[in-house]
């Protein structure tokens, strides 16, 4: 009852009493619903969880502007522990991009090709005015005039929801991908390369890399990364961490994904 309507507890289903909520959780809650009816083949669970969903997808209508992306969007929007999170307003183009993986999900679920054509033009729409070269911004801000511009923030965690939500894929943005690839990665930081571009964290930048090189077969280049984001964590204290560092939790359930991948 302390969230508003439609919106799901950022733990569901627990409450959160502060009445705070993460509209991304509640986005990622519809894509993993979409993994579990592809492993399991639960119909009548995705069938049962319909109304709650579009009562989200109606939520979420309220924060579309003219082009179809969430704007000004409300409650505490988690892209990820990094500089990421300082650049959630006015437009956020991770969140966005979830928001077109979000309908996508939604599409497959419940057959409804209204919700795939408006995907794919959000998609279009975020590959048209979220580019500045050859890397995706963060985030657009409001000016005096009304009209929105480009902040001109570039985080690497950005690129890779670009790929997981296939807002890009290899074979469209081969550039980037490749550089993604063999120039980003756990020492890139330390080499200096692309400085301009704001590093990313364990959670969920890490994952989202890791994901995608496993999605495209980069085996090697998995294996390589997993040790040199976790194989110090491993030696410090036998966990993996939430952070790239050991000041928050140093026992993260969310990195038993980890093993997922050896596997």
């Amino acid at each position: 009852p302390r969230v508003p309507d439609g919106m799901l507890p950022m733990c569901y289903p627990a409450d959160h009493t502060d009445g705070n909520f993460i509209p991304n959780w509640a986005m990622w809650y519809v894509l993993e619903l979409k993994e579990y009816l592809a492993r399991t083949g639960d119909r009548a669970f995705v069938n049962g969880a319909k109304e709650k969903i579009y009562a989200l997808l109606d939520y979420f209508k309220g924060f579309e502007n003219e082009r179809g992306l969430l704007c000004h969007l409300k409650g505490w929007i988690f892209v990820e522990w990094s500089r990421c999170n300082s650049l959630t307003q006015d437009i956020n183009y991770p969140t966005n991009m979830l928001y077109c993986a979000f309908k996508e999900a939604l599409a497959y679920l419940y057959g409804d090709d209204a919700l795939s054509a408006q995907a794919a033009k959000l998609k279009e729409v975020i590959r048209a005015e979220a580019m500045i070269g050859d890397f995706f911004c963060d985030n657009a801000k409001k000016g005096e005039d009304g009209t929105y511009s480009l902040s001109g923030e570039l985080t690497e965690t950005c690129q890779y929801y670009a790929f997981f939500c296939n807002i890009a894929t290899p074979e469209s943005h081969p550039w980037l991908w490749e550089t993604l690839v063999k120039d980003f990665g756990p020492d890139r930081v330390q080499k200096g390369v692309y400085p301009e571009i704001w590093p990313a964290n364990a959670f969920i930048g890490n994952y989202l890399r890791l994901d995608l090189l496993d999605r495209y077969g980069c085996h090697e280049a998995l294996y390589e990364n997993i040790k040199g984001y976790f194989l110090y964590m491993a030696d410090k204290t036998g966990t993996l961490w939430e952070l790239t560092a050991d000041q928050a939790s140093c026992n993260h359930g969310f990195a038993s994904h980890v093993v997922y991948w050896m596997d």
